[in-house]
């Protein structure tokens, strides 16, 4: 994993699993709250679908920045074979 993504996209959704997981815990919460004879289910169920779906945001977050990582590695060596042949370095 990452510690800081380069692409603005995979930081957006990145947030917005967190965002998704820190709200289900709250809502897990108020339905715990309101209905005590039920136990943990409400909750758990809760978190258990918000935890799948952030982290499949987060996956999708990780492709998305491998893949703009890779895309800025092939531009830059293409624009190391593009130059003409009086500026390369002599191998």
């Amino acid at each position: 994993m990452f510690d800081r993504y380069t692409n603005k996209y995979a930081r957006w959704i990145r947030v917005l699993a967190l965002v998704v997981f820190g709200v289900s815990i709250v809502v897990g919460f108020v339905m715990w709250i309101e209905d005590f004879e039920d136990h943990f289910g409400p909750f758990i169920t809760t978190v258990c679908y918000s935890a799948i779906t952030a982290s499949l945001m987060y996956g999708f977050a990780e492709i998305i920045e491998i893949l703009s990582r890779i895309l800025q590695r092939l531009e830059s060596v293409d624009g190391i074979e593009k130059l003409p042949e009086k500026q390369r370095d002599p191998e």
